[in-house]
Protein backbone atom coordinates (compact mmCIF):
# COMPACT_ATOMS: atom_id res chain seq x y z
CA UNK A 1 0.00 0.00 0.00
CA UNK A 2 3.10 2.06 0.87
CA UNK A 3 4.66 1.28 -2.12
CA UNK A 4 1.77 2.30 -4.34
CA UNK A 5 0.96 5.30 -2.69
CA UNK A 6 4.47 6.51 -3.08
CA UNK A 7 4.41 5.42 -7.33
CA UNK A 8 0.90 7.85 -7.56
CA UNK A 9 2.73 10.68 -5.85
CA UNK A 10 6.11 10.35 -8.40
CA UNK A 11 3.13 10.22 -11.44
CA UNK A 12 1.72 13.70 -10.50
CA UNK A 13 4.89 15.04 -9.75
CA UNK A 14 6.04 14.25 -13.25
CA UNK A 15 2.56 15.30 -14.57
CA UNK A 16 2.88 18.61 -13.33
CA UNK A 17 6.51 18.87 -14.40
CA UNK A 18 5.78 17.94 -17.85
CA UNK A 19 2.23 20.46 -17.84
CA UNK A 20 5.03 23.26 -16.52
CA UNK A 21 7.03 22.99 -19.55
CA UNK A 22 4.38 22.93 -22.20
CA UNK A 23 3.47 26.09 -21.27
CA UNK A 24 4.71 28.93 -23.60
CA UNK A 25 7.02 31.07 -22.63
CA UNK A 26 6.10 34.92 -22.50
CA UNK A 27 7.94 36.63 -24.76
CA UNK A 28 10.06 40.17 -23.19
CA UNK A 29 8.55 42.61 -22.71
CA UNK A 30 8.44 45.54 -25.58
CA UNK A 31 10.81 48.86 -25.02
CA UNK A 32 9.29 52.18 -26.43
CA UNK A 33 9.32 52.84 -29.45
CA UNK A 34 9.17 56.71 -30.98
CA UNK A 35 6.92 56.91 -33.72
CA UNK A 36 7.00 60.52 -35.85
CA UNK A 37 6.41 62.25 -38.80
CA UNK A 38 6.05 65.93 -40.53
CA UNK A 39 2.77 67.66 -41.84
CA UNK A 40 4.49 68.30 -45.14
CA UNK A 41 6.92 66.87 -47.14
CA UNK A 42 7.38 69.69 -49.60
CA UNK A 43 7.42 73.38 -49.56
CA UNK A 44 7.30 75.62 -52.75
CA UNK A 45 9.38 79.10 -52.28
CA UNK A 46 7.53 81.42 -54.84
CA UNK A 47 7.31 85.22 -54.70
CA UNK A 48 4.07 85.08 -52.23
CA UNK A 49 6.34 83.47 -50.01
CA UNK A 50 6.09 84.90 -46.49
CA UNK A 51 6.74 82.06 -44.60
CA UNK A 52 5.35 78.87 -43.09
CA UNK A 53 4.90 76.67 -40.13
CA UNK A 54 5.43 73.28 -40.13
CA UNK A 55 3.87 71.02 -37.59
CA UNK A 56 6.06 68.01 -36.16
CA UNK A 57 4.27 64.91 -34.41
CA UNK A 58 4.22 61.96 -32.91
CA UNK A 59 3.48 59.39 -30.26
CA UNK A 60 5.60 56.44 -27.99
CA UNK A 61 4.65 53.19 -28.54
CA UNK A 62 4.56 50.69 -25.86
CA UNK A 63 4.64 53.91 -23.54
CA UNK A 64 5.27 53.04 -19.28
CA UNK A 65 4.47 56.61 -18.09
CA UNK A 66 1.39 54.70 -15.71
CA UNK A 67 4.05 53.13 -13.98
CA UNK A 68 6.10 55.43 -11.62
CA UNK A 69 9.05 53.44 -11.87
CA UNK A 70 9.69 53.98 -15.27
CA UNK A 71 10.39 57.24 -14.76
CA UNK A 72 9.88 60.86 -17.02
CA UNK A 73 9.64 61.24 -20.98
CA UNK A 74 11.27 64.05 -22.44
CA UNK A 75 11.08 64.66 -26.28
CA UNK A 76 13.65 67.12 -28.21
CA UNK A 77 12.93 67.85 -32.13
CA UNK A 78 16.02 68.84 -34.06
CA UNK A 79 15.16 70.31 -37.61
CA UNK A 80 18.56 71.34 -39.54
CA UNK A 81 19.06 72.96 -43.21
CA UNK A 82 22.10 71.76 -45.53
CA UNK A 83 25.13 73.06 -44.29
CA UNK A 84 27.07 75.58 -46.33
CA UNK A 85 30.59 77.66 -45.84
CA UNK A 86 29.81 80.92 -44.32
CA UNK A 87 32.46 84.01 -44.65
CA UNK A 88 31.89 85.93 -40.85
CA UNK A 89 33.87 89.21 -40.99
CA UNK A 90 34.99 92.01 -38.14
CA UNK A 91 33.58 95.57 -39.19
CA UNK A 92 36.97 98.08 -38.53
CA UNK A 93 36.85 101.74 -38.82
CA UNK A 94 39.12 102.76 -41.34
CA UNK A 95 39.44 107.15 -41.74
CA UNK A 96 36.12 107.15 -40.99
CA UNK A 97 34.77 104.42 -43.27
CA UNK A 98 33.87 101.09 -42.05
CA UNK A 99 35.13 98.06 -43.74
CA UNK A 100 35.58 94.56 -43.79
CA UNK A 101 38.49 93.40 -41.63
CA UNK A 102 40.01 89.96 -40.52
CA UNK A 103 37.43 86.82 -41.21
CA UNK A 104 36.60 83.59 -40.36
CA UNK A 105 35.84 80.55 -42.75
CA UNK A 106 33.63 78.18 -41.70
CA UNK A 107 33.16 75.03 -43.58
CA UNK A 108 29.85 73.71 -42.18
CA UNK A 109 27.04 76.31 -40.86
CA UNK A 110 23.52 74.95 -41.45
CA UNK A 111 21.07 77.47 -43.32
CA UNK A 112 18.62 76.71 -40.81
CA UNK A 113 18.57 75.05 -37.13
CA UNK A 114 15.64 74.78 -34.58
CA UNK A 115 15.68 72.66 -31.28
CA UNK A 116 12.34 72.21 -29.71
CA UNK A 117 12.14 70.57 -26.15
CA UNK A 118 9.42 69.86 -23.37
CA UNK A 119 12.04 71.19 -21.15
CA UNK A 120 15.54 73.30 -21.39
CA UNK A 121 17.95 71.31 -22.68
CA UNK A 122 20.17 70.52 -19.96
CA UNK A 123 17.51 69.53 -17.83
CA UNK A 124 16.43 66.69 -20.19
CA UNK A 125 20.31 65.50 -20.07
CA UNK A 126 23.81 65.55 -19.48
CA UNK A 127 26.06 68.06 -21.42
CA UNK A 128 27.91 65.29 -22.95
CA UNK A 129 24.96 63.56 -24.44
CA UNK A 130 23.60 67.47 -26.22
CA UNK A 131 27.30 67.30 -27.28
CA UNK A 132 27.48 63.74 -28.83
CA UNK A 133 24.49 64.52 -30.80
CA UNK A 134 25.10 68.28 -31.82
CA UNK A 135 21.88 69.90 -29.64
CA UNK A 136 21.97 73.58 -29.04
CA UNK A 137 23.79 76.14 -30.49
CA UNK A 138 26.89 75.53 -28.40
CA UNK A 139 27.21 72.12 -29.68
CA UNK A 140 26.69 72.84 -33.59
CA UNK A 141 30.05 71.49 -35.68
CA UNK A 142 31.07 74.77 -37.80
CA UNK A 143 33.73 72.60 -38.92
CA UNK A 144 37.14 72.51 -37.58
CA UNK A 145 37.89 75.40 -35.81
CA UNK A 146 41.77 76.93 -35.23
CA UNK A 147 43.51 76.08 -32.23
CA UNK A 148 44.37 78.45 -29.62
CA UNK A 149 42.81 81.51 -32.12
CA UNK A 150 41.10 83.73 -29.08
CA UNK A 151 38.59 85.31 -31.09
CA UNK A 152 37.59 82.36 -32.23
CA UNK A 153 34.49 82.33 -29.75
CA UNK A 154 33.93 86.31 -30.49
CA UNK A 155 33.58 85.04 -34.14
CA UNK A 156 31.35 81.83 -33.34
CA UNK A 157 29.14 83.78 -31.31
CA UNK A 158 28.73 86.67 -33.64
CA UNK A 159 27.21 84.00 -36.10
CA UNK A 160 25.05 82.32 -33.79
CA UNK A 161 23.76 86.08 -32.72
CA UNK A 162 23.35 86.98 -36.28
CA UNK A 163 21.27 83.96 -37.06
CA UNK A 164 19.04 84.08 -34.35
CA UNK A 165 18.14 87.80 -35.52
CA UNK A 166 17.21 86.64 -39.17
CA UNK A 167 15.40 83.85 -37.50
CA UNK A 168 17.41 81.05 -39.02
CA UNK A 169 18.34 79.92 -35.32
CA UNK A 170 15.87 78.96 -33.01
CA UNK A 171 15.98 77.08 -29.91
CA UNK A 172 12.26 76.90 -27.63
CA UNK A 173 12.75 75.10 -24.36
CA UNK A 174 9.05 74.54 -24.28
CA UNK A 175 8.37 74.13 -28.15
CA UNK A 176 6.96 70.26 -27.64
CA UNK A 177 3.77 69.57 -25.75
CA UNK A 178 2.75 65.79 -24.60
CA UNK A 179 -1.43 65.39 -25.54
CA UNK A 180 -2.34 62.69 -23.14
CA UNK A 181 0.23 59.54 -22.26
CA UNK A 182 1.82 58.91 -25.37
CA UNK A 183 0.98 61.76 -27.87
CA UNK A 184 3.26 64.69 -28.51
CA UNK A 185 3.22 67.58 -30.89
CA UNK A 186 5.77 70.69 -31.85
CA UNK A 187 5.37 73.45 -34.22
CA UNK A 188 8.19 74.94 -36.15
CA UNK A 189 8.62 78.38 -38.02
CA UNK A 190 10.10 78.58 -41.16
CA UNK A 191 10.92 82.18 -41.95
CA UNK A 192 10.46 84.30 -45.52
CA UNK A 193 14.70 84.02 -46.16
CA UNK A 194 14.83 80.18 -45.28
CA UNK A 195 17.16 78.28 -47.52
CA UNK A 196 16.57 75.90 -49.99
CA UNK A 197 17.64 72.23 -49.46
CA UNK A 198 16.70 68.96 -48.38
CA UNK A 199 16.06 68.92 -44.13
CA UNK A 200 16.15 66.57 -41.65
CA UNK A 201 13.82 66.52 -38.67
CA UNK A 202 15.41 64.23 -35.61
CA UNK A 203 13.20 63.72 -32.75
CA UNK A 204 14.76 62.25 -29.65
CA UNK A 205 12.90 60.40 -26.84
CA UNK A 206 14.67 60.34 -23.50
CA UNK A 207 13.86 59.08 -20.00
CA UNK A 208 15.96 59.89 -17.35
CA UNK A 209 18.47 61.55 -19.10
CA UNK A 210 19.20 58.79 -21.54
CA UNK A 211 17.93 58.07 -25.01
CA UNK A 212 15.63 55.39 -25.33
CA UNK A 213 14.82 55.92 -29.32
CA UNK A 214 15.36 58.10 -31.98
CA UNK A 215 13.15 58.90 -35.97
CA UNK A 216 14.17 61.50 -38.99
CA UNK A 217 11.61 62.58 -41.05
CA UNK A 218 12.72 64.39 -44.27
CA UNK A 219 11.59 67.91 -45.63
CA UNK A 220 12.19 69.22 -49.56
CA UNK A 221 12.31 73.55 -49.67
CA UNK A 222 12.33 74.08 -52.99
CA UNK A 223 11.91 77.43 -55.21
CA UNK A 224 9.26 76.85 -58.03
CA UNK A 225 8.14 79.83 -60.66
CA UNK A 226 10.02 82.36 -62.20
CA UNK A 227 12.40 82.52 -58.70
CA UNK A 228 12.99 78.99 -58.90
CA UNK A 229 14.20 79.72 -62.63
CA UNK A 230 16.23 82.46 -61.74
CA UNK A 231 18.10 80.64 -58.93
CA UNK A 232 18.92 77.41 -61.18
CA UNK A 233 20.33 79.41 -63.81
CA UNK A 234 22.05 81.57 -61.07
CA UNK A 235 23.98 78.69 -59.31
CA UNK A 236 23.68 75.93 -62.62
CA UNK A 237 25.24 78.41 -65.24
CA UNK A 238 26.84 81.40 -63.81
CA UNK A 239 28.16 82.67 -67.02
CA UNK A 240 24.77 82.61 -69.29
CA UNK A 241 23.09 84.16 -65.73
CA UNK A 242 25.73 87.15 -66.12
CA UNK A 243 25.32 87.45 -69.28
CA UNK A 244 21.35 87.85 -69.71
CA UNK A 245 21.98 90.25 -66.55
CA UNK A 246 23.91 92.44 -68.44
CA UNK A 247 21.29 92.20 -71.69
CA UNK A 248 19.31 92.98 -69.45
CA UNK A 249 20.59 96.03 -67.75
CA UNK A 250 21.71 97.53 -71.14
CA UNK A 251 17.71 96.62 -72.71
CA UNK A 252 16.24 98.63 -69.32
CA UNK A 253 18.71 101.62 -69.73
CA UNK A 254 17.60 101.67 -73.96
CA UNK A 255 14.17 101.72 -73.11
CA UNK A 256 14.52 104.43 -70.43
CA UNK A 257 16.27 106.91 -72.73
CA UNK A 258 13.47 106.19 -75.64
CA UNK A 259 10.78 106.77 -73.27
CA UNK A 260 12.30 109.96 -71.40
CA UNK A 261 14.59 111.64 -73.89
CA UNK A 262 13.62 115.02 -75.14
CA UNK A 263 12.65 115.84 -78.98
Amino acid sequence: MRNALGLALLLLTLAGTETDAAKPTPPPKAGEELQSDISTREISIQSNFTGIEILLYGSIDFSQTAIPETGTYDVIMVVRSPAATLVARRKERVAGIWINGPGKVYASVPGFYAALSTRPLRAITSDETLKALGIGFGNLNFGRPTQGDPDEQTFRSAVIRLKEKQRLFQELDDGVDFVGRSLFRGTVALPVNVPTGRYTADIYLFRDGEVISRDQSTLEVTKAGFEGLVHRLAFAHPFLYGVLAVVLAVLAGLAGWYAFRRE
